[in-house]
């Protein structure tokens, strides 16, 4: 049975997303290649040269099978143009990388074929959302992370909030010159124990008391999550330096009408805010407000908005009412401003309307939770 290997570049704060030039929405790309030595490249070109294949999610297949067909004429390159690669994807029309496959089938269960098959090590670069499937079902046999000395504050982490507990064991490590260091790791066969589990175990009245302690900091708050529909596409044809000039008015312009509606901007995230209100109708206005003023820069937004507990942080905020606001944002289509149900029964004014869009279950948020698209009358 083949082995399957997953292999990730990975930061001190666990962002696997843009190593290379791959776009990054804060256009913090590259990381890895600034660290990039003869060390570290030729460990990447000893694995590869032992792999039989590599297997891909959709995403990292398209950046790879952008750069790799006309990358610099050397072995490297010759060997990821020559190698068997499998992509797993349902809407991927076609493979126009040389000697790729589309497996159109479920992740776990093609790669489990795949496994099955006579021939050398399957490679798994990137492709995070298919390495948390894999880990899943238990199809990972080792997992490399080349861990880079660099803290990138965002991007997209290589597992799911809601991944499973597993257990690994680390089998072997070595550093290089560059500060990277590789962190080989195989699945363990359970959670170890000692000792310390009992000895600091919290009582019942240390979990009362740092529960108290804790909803100090809880309030009721409405919360605004927005980004820039098309934000990828109107970068690449900006450029970068054209793109961070309408970034800073989109994020001058979102300072003003979220004061004007007496917000509170917690942050900007690249391409899009986050902003807290008292009560659920400003927010509304405030998104509408900011969907026309961004207008005018010719920039499309769409937004999303719920009411709920949030904790407060030092100059940040958090917990189940941001994390709901965010999976919201996901739903929204287009221009759409999506609330949930809190929302739409607290809101007022006669000119607000609000079309049902069905109940969805959010990834890590218990239950299912009605969303609306709210308009404004004429």
């Amino acid at each position: 049975m083949r082995r399957l290997i997953v292999s990730e570049f990975i930061t001190l704060d666990g962002v696997m997303e843009a190593p290379g030039f791959e776009e990054h929405r804060a256009g913090r790309n590259a990381w890895a290649l600034r660290f990039q030595n003869e060390e570290t490249q030729g460990f990447k070109e000893e694995e590869l040269y032992a792999s039989g294949a590599v297997l891909l999610g959709r995403t990292t297949y398209q950046i790879f099978a952008l750069f790799w067909p006309t990358a610099p004429d050397n072995e490297f390159t010759q060997a990821m143009n020559d190698i068997p690669k499998y992509v797993v994807s349902k809407t991927l029309k076609e493979a126009e990388w040389s000697n790729t496959t589309v497996l159109r089938g479920e992740a776990a269960a093609e790669a489990a074929k795949l496994k099955e098959q006579p021939g050398r090590d399957i490679l798994v670069y990137g492709s995070a959302d298919l390495v948390t499937a894999l880990l899943k079902h238990d199809l990972v046999d080792e997992l490399r992370l080349l861990v880079f000395p660099v803290i990138l504050g965002g991007g997209k982490r290589l597992l799911h909030d809601d991944t499973d507990l597993k257990p690994m064991r680390l089998v072997s490590s070595r550093s290089f010159s560059s500060g990277v260091v590789l962190l080989t790791y195989e699945p363990g066969d359970e959670l170890p124990s000692s000792r310390y589990v009992d000895e600091f175990r919290w009582t019942q009245e240390q979990v009362r008391s740092l529960h108290a302690a804790q909803d100090t900091d809880r309030v009721l708050a409405t919360v605004l999550f927005t980004d820039i529909v098309g934000s990828t596409q109107r970068a690449a044809e900006l450029g970068d330096r054209a793109w961070r000039q309408l970034l800073d008015r989109h994020d001058a312009v979102a300072r003003a009408e979220v004061g004007r509606w007496h917000g509170e901007l917690v942050k900007t995230t690249g391409d899009g805010i986050l902003a807290t209100f008292d009560a659920p109708t400003r927010a509304l206005r405030c998104a509408f407000g900011l969907a026309e003023a961004l207008g005018d820069l010719g920039l499309e937004i769409r937004a999303a908005i719920h009411t709920g507990e949030v904790e407060i942080r030092d100059g940040d905020i958090g917990g189940i009412g941001i994390h709901i606001a965010s999976r919201a944002l996901k739903e929204a289509t287009g221009h759409a401003v999506v609330v949930t149900r809190t929302v739409r029964d607290l809101a007022t004014g006669t000119d607000l309307s609000f079309a049902p869009l069905g109940a969805v279950a959010f990834r890590g948020v218990p239950g299912q939770w009605e969303l609306f698209q709210a308009s404004l009358g004429s």
